[in-house]
C-alpha cells in the first residue's frame, strides 16, 4: 500500500537513484514517503541502513512505544524477530531524549525486553547477526556489561565466532557490531576479547569488492587497530584503492570513504597513510557541499590536522559556510572559522559572542571544545570572553559526572594549556587551574585504575606539574608524582615524555622564572633523567618514524637542561639516517618547527622537503611552504634544484589570500634570498592593501609585547633584500624612521667578546678614531666595528657618516660571528640571515671581516699575543 504514493515512473527513477546511493538527491525526492516505504525499498535494493535518512526511523516512534506497549501487556503474542528489528529504532528514539526520558526507557528495557530475550534460552537459539544487533543496541542505550543477560549475548555471540574461525565465514556486519559495541565505554581489553575476530576480518579484507564491505571493514579495523597488522591493513588500502580507481567508490559512495578516512586517521598509524587519504579526500571534493554536517566535519577535521590536500581549501570554505548559514551553532561555526578571510574575523567574532553568552548553545554536546576551537582560531585575548569561557567550563565540570568519571575533564587540562601557550604565559584563570589539578590529584592519588596508567598519568600529572594549585607547590611537586614517574619510566610512551616535559617546562617558565626551590630543583634533576632514559629506549627502535622522531626532539628541545645533554644531539643526528618514505604535510611542518628552533643541519633532510613541496606542489598549502621556506633560509641552506622554490613560489601566489601576513612576509624574505620570488608576488606584498592588512593582524594579535615588533621587523628585511636586490622592482625604500626609533629605544649591548676585540683593536690601530663601533648602515644593517683605509693601505679617521667616496677609501666591516650565527652541529656553515648582510655589506661597497666566537676562544688564541696578531694578520697590519 505504501508504493502507491509513487507513480510508476516515480518508483523507476527513485530505484535508480538508490542504486547510485545519491543520498542527498534521494531525501528531497522521498518526502512525501512513510517510513515503511522506504524500508520496502532499502530491502529490494540491499541496501545499508545507515544510507536512509533519520527521519524516517523519527517517524516509527509510534512503533517503538508499541513494542514496549506491547511487551508490558502483550509479550505472548509478540516474536523475537520483531523485537530485534525494533531495537535500532528503540535506540534512535533514545539519542532525542533529555537525562530523564532516558532514564525511564532504559528502567523499562531492563524490565520488559531483557527478561523477554533470556526467557525460554532463546540467546542460546539466536542467530550470530541477531546476537550482534541485539548487543550493540542495548550497549547505546547504556545497558552495562555486567548484566547478565548482557553477558549471555556477548558470550554466546563470542562463542560462535570462536567455533567458526575454520568453518562459516561470519558476516561482517556481525563482527563490526560486535567490535562497535565491546570497545563502547572501554569496558574491556579488546586484543583479548576479539583475538578469534581475525582470521573471519583477514579472509572478508581478501573477498572485499563493494561499498558496503568498505565501509564495515574500516568500521571493524578502526575498532580493533591493536588486532591489526601491516600486511591486513596494507591489503586493505589496496582494495580501496583499485575500487576508487573502478569507481566503486567514488564522490557517489561518501559513506565509505569518510569511514575508511576516519580509520586512516587513528594516531597509531595517522602518518603512513598520505597517498590513500589525499586521494580519498580529492575524490569528495565534488560531493562536499552535499555532505550531511557531521561527515562534512569529520573531512574539515582530518583536512586541519594534516594540512593537506590544498585542492580542498575552497570547496571546504564554501560547504562550511553553508552549514554555518543554514544553523548557527558552536560546532558549524568551529568548522567555518579556520577558512575565514580577513573580512569574514569581525562577523564570525558577533557570532562567537552570540554563542558564548547563550544558554541553549552550552546544552548542545561538546560546545566547550567547540567554542575553544573558534577561540583560537580568531586569536580572541580579549579578558571578558576569556573569562566567560573558562567560567562556564568551571560550571561544565561541576554539572556534568562524566567529566569526572570517564576522564573527559582532561580535554579542558589540554586546552587550557595551549591556550595559556598562545597567549605567552599572560593568562591566567586560578580557579579553572585550582579545579582541574584537584581532580587530577583525586584520580592519581586514589584508587582510580587511570591513575595507574601511564598514557593517562602523564596527562594529569602534565597539568598538576605546570600549575601546581597543591599542598606546598611554591617549594616543591608533590611527592607521589615523582615516585609513580620513577614506577613508569619503562612503560611511557613518545607522547607521554612530551606531554611532561611540557608540563615541567611550563612550570619553570610561569612559577620559578627567576628562583628555583632546591626541593624542587632536585625533583627536576630527577625528572630530566627519567626522560633522558625514555628517550634513549625510544630512539633505539629501528621502526621509528620521522614523526616520532620529531615528537622526541621537542620533548628534549623543552628545557635547557635536555638540550645540553648527548642525547638530543643523537636525536637531531638520527635524522640523517632516516627514512623518508612517510614523508607527509604534518611530517614536514614538524621537521622545519625542530631544525628552525635548533639550527641543526640536515642536508639530506632538507633536500626531502623540498622534493615533497616539488611533487606534492599541487596538494600542499601555502602555509606549509612557508615552514620549509623559513626554516632552510634561516639554516642558509640552498636547495640542489631551483624547481622546488620556483613551485613554492606559485603556491604562495596560489594561497596568498589564505596565509597571514606573517607567514608571507617570511617566506618572499626567503625567496629573495634565494632570488627567485616572482614578480607578482612582490607586487602583491608591496601595496596599500597588503600593508593595511598586516596593520589589521597586529590589532587582533595575542601577543601585543612580542608579535608587532616581529612583523614589523619581518617587513622591514624584506624591504630591504628587495631594494638591494632587485632594484628593477622600483620597491622604494620606506623604513628609515623605524630604523631610527629602533635605535633610539634600543641601547647598544656588548659581550665579554665584543669587549675584548675593541680593546685589542685600539692596541693595535693605536687611537679610537681609527675605527668606529656599532655602526649603522643606511639601511639598517648594524656593524660592530668599521674601519677606513686608503689607497695606500694607510688608516683613514672614520665618521659618523656613511662613506661614499669608494674610489678613494677602502671600507672595512669586521663583524663578530657568535655562535649561533653558525648551524648548531657545523660551526663552518653559516645561517641565511648573516650570509645574507654579509653579501649585502659587500654590495654597499664593504670589505667583510668576520671573527669567529668560536675560534676567538679556541685553545690556540690563549697563548699570550696570539689574538693580536690575528687581528693584525686579519686587517694586513705589519706594525
Amino acid at each position: 500500500m505504501y508504493l502507491s504514493y509513487f507513480s510508476r515512473g516515480q518508483w523507476k527513477y527513485l530505484q535508480y537513484l538508490l542504486q547510485i546511493h545519491r543520498i542527498q538527491l534521494m531525501r528531497r525526492y522521498v518526502h512525501a514517503a512513510e517510513g515503511a516505504a522506504v524500508r520496502q525499498i532499502q530491502q529490494k535494493q540491499n541496501l545499508p541502513a545507515a544510507l536512509l535518512p533519520r527521519r524516517f526511523y523519527q517517524e516509527e516512534k509510534a512503533s517503538e512505544d508499541s513494542l514496549l506497549q506491547r511487551l508490558q501487556h502483550d509479550s505472548m503474542t509478540l516474536e523475537l524477530p520483531q523485537l530485534i528489528n525494533g531495537l535500532p529504532n528503540l535506540w534512535v528514539q533514545y539519542q532525542n531524549m533529555d537525562e530523564t526520558n532516558k532514564l525511564d526507557l532504559r528502567t523499562q528495557v531492563v524490565r520488559n525486553i531483557l527478561p523477554f530475550l533470556d526467557k525460554d534460552d532463546r540467546i542460546n537459539h539466536m542467530s550470530v547477526d541477531d546476537l550482534s544487533c541485539c548487543y550493540l543496541y542495548l550497549r547505546k542505550i547504556h545497558i552495562p556489561n555486567s548484566n547478565l543477560t548482557l553477558e549471555r549475548i556477548l558470550t554466546q555471540g563470542l562463542r560462535l565466532i570462536e567455533d567458526s574461525v575454520h568453518g562459516n565465514l561470519i558476516p561482517l556486519t556481525s563482527l563490526s557490531r560486535f567490535a562497535v559495541g565491546i570497545n563502547l565505554e572501554r569496558d574491556f581489553f579488546t586484543p583479548l576479547v576479539c583475538r578469534n575476530f581475525m582470521p573471519h576480518l583477514d579472509r572478508h579484507i581478501h573477498q572485499c569488492q563493494t561499498e558496503e564491505q568498505v565501509r564495515l571493514l574500516a568500521t571493524c579495523l578502526f575498532q580493533l587497530h591493536p588486532l591489526i597488522d601491516q600486511e591486513s591493513l596494507q591489503t586493505y588500502k589496496e582494495k580501496v584503492q583499485k575500487l576508487i580507481q573502478d569507481k566503486t567508490l567514488s564522490e557517489f559512495t561518501p559513506k565509505a570513504l569518510i569511514k575508511v578516512l576516519h580509520m586512516l586517521n587513528l594516531p597509531v598509524w595517522s602518518q603512513q597513510h598520505t597517498p590513500l587519504r589525499r586521494e580519498i579526500m580529492i575524490t569528495l571534493i565534488p560531493c562536499l557541499g552535499e555532505l550531511e554536517a557531521n561527515d562534512l566535519k569529520s573531512v574539515c577535521r582530518s583536512f586541519l590536522h594534516h594540512q593537506e590536500p590544498a585542492d580542498l581549501v575552497g570547496p571546504l570554505k564554501a560547504a562550511t559556510e553553508k552549514i554555518l548559514k543554514d544553523e548557527l551553532t558552536p560546532d558549524n561555526l568551529s568548522c567555518a572559522v579556520p577558512f575565514a578571510l580577513p573580512q569574514q574575523r569581525d562577523n564570525y567574532l558577533m557570532q562567537f559572542k552570540t554563542l558564548l553568552y547563550s544558554n541553549h548553545s552550552w546544552s548542545l554536546p561538546n560546545t566547550s571544545g567547540f567554542l575553544f576551537t573558534i577561540l583560537r582560531a580568531l586569536k580572541i585575548s580579549d579578558l571578558q570572553q576569556c573569562n566567560t569561557y573558562w567560567s562556564r567550563v568551571i560550571k561544565e565540570l561541576d554539572s556534568s559526572l562524566e567529566e569526572q568519571t570517564h576522564l573527559r575533564f582532561l580535554r579542558h587540562c589540554q586546552r587550557y594549556m595551549n591556550f595559556n601557550n598562545n597567549l605567552g604565559g599572560t593568562y591566567r584563570h586560578y580557579d579553572v587551574e585550582r579545579k582541574l589539578s584537584r581532580m587530577c590529584m583525586e584520580v592519581i592519588d586514589g584508587g582510580d585504575i587511570a591513575g595507574r596508567l601511564p598514557s593517562k598519568f602523564a596527562r594529569m600529572a602534565s597539568f598538576v606539574l605546570a600549575y601546581g594549585q597543591t599542598p606546598f607547590a611554591w617549594k616543591k611537586f608533590p611527592n607521589i608524582l615523582l615516585s609513580k614517574m620513577l614506577t613508569m619510566a619503562q612503560q611511557f610512551e613518545i607522547q607521554d615524555c612530551f606531554l611532561l616535559s611540557r608540563g615541567m617546562q611550563i612550570a619553570c617558565e610561569l612559577r620559578f622564572r627567576h628562583n628555583v626551590p632546591p626541593l624542587m630543583a632536585m625533583q627536576l634533576t630527577t625528572m630530566d633523567s627519567i626522560l633522558i632514559g625514555c628517550a634513549e629506549r625510544h630512539l633505539e627502535d629501528p621502526t621509528l618514524k620521522a614523526s616520532d622522531l620529531s615528537v622526541i626532539v621537542r620533548t628534549l628541545s623543552h628545557r635547557k637542561t635536555l638540550k645540553n645533554t648527548q642525547v638530543y644531539n643523537e636525536a637531531l643526528a638520527l635524522y640523517k639516517s632516516l627514512n623518508c618514505n612517510d614523508l607527509s604535510s604534518r611530517v614536514v611542518r614538524d621537521m622545519a618547527y625542530n631544525f628552525n628552533a635548533s639550527h641543526f643541519f640536515v642536508p639530506e633532510m632538507l633536500d626531502s622537503m623540498f622534493d615533497y613541496i616539488a611533487q606534492q606542489h599541487q596538494h600542499i598549502t601555502g602555509d606549509t611552504v612557508e615552514k620549509v621556506l623559513t626554516c632552510s633560509y634561516n639554516l642558509g641552506y640552498t636547495p640542489n634544484s631551483l624547481e622546488a622554490l620556483e613551485r613554492a613560489g606559485n603556491v604562495l601566489l596560489r594561497d596568498f589570500d589564505h596565509m597571514s601576513g606573517l607567514s608571507l612576509i617570511q617566506a618572499s624574505l626567503a625567496l629573495c634570498f634565494y632570488k627567485t620570488i616572482p614578480e607578482q608576488l612582490i607586487n602583491q606584498v608591496f601595496c596599500v592593501k597588503f600593508i593595511q592588512r598586516i596593520e589589521d593582524e597586529i590589532q587582533i594579535c595575542y601577543s601585543k609585547a612580542t608579535y608587532p615588533e616581529r612583523v614589523l621587523n619581518q617587513v622591514m628585511q624584506l624591504n630591504r633584500t628587495v631594494c638591494l636586490d632587485m632594484p628593477e622592482a622600483n620597491v622604494p625604500w620606506f623604513q628609515q624612521n623605524y630604523i631610527e626609533a629602533q635605535l633610539s629605544k634600543k641601547p647598544v649591548q656588548t659581550s665579554i667578546f665584543g669587549r675584548e676585540v675593541q680593546q685589542l683593536l685600539q692596541d693595535v690601530l693605536k687611537e679610537e678614531k681609527y675605527f668606529r663601533c656599532n655602526h649603522t648602515t643606511p639601511y639598517g644593517y648594524q656593524i660592530d666595528f668599521v674601519i677606513h683605509f686608503d689607497k695606500d693601505k694607510k688608516l683613514l679617521p672614520t665618521t659618523p657618516v656613511e662613506s661614499t667616496m669608494l674610489d678613494r677609501i677602502t671600507k672595512v666591516a669586521i663583524l663578530l660571528l657568535k655562535l649561533d650565527s653558525f648551524c648548531e652541529n657545523d660551526l663552518t656553515a653559516l645561517r641565511g640571515p648573516e650570509s645574507l648582510k654579509i653579501k649585502h655589506l659587500e654590495m654597499m661597497g664593504y670589505k667583510v671581516l668576520h671573527i669567529n666566537e668560536h675560534d676567538w676562544n679556541s685553545k690556540y688564541m690563549k697563548a699570550p699575543g696570539a689574538k693580536t696578531n690575528y687581528l693584525k694578520c686579519l686587517l694586513q697590519i705589519s706594525h
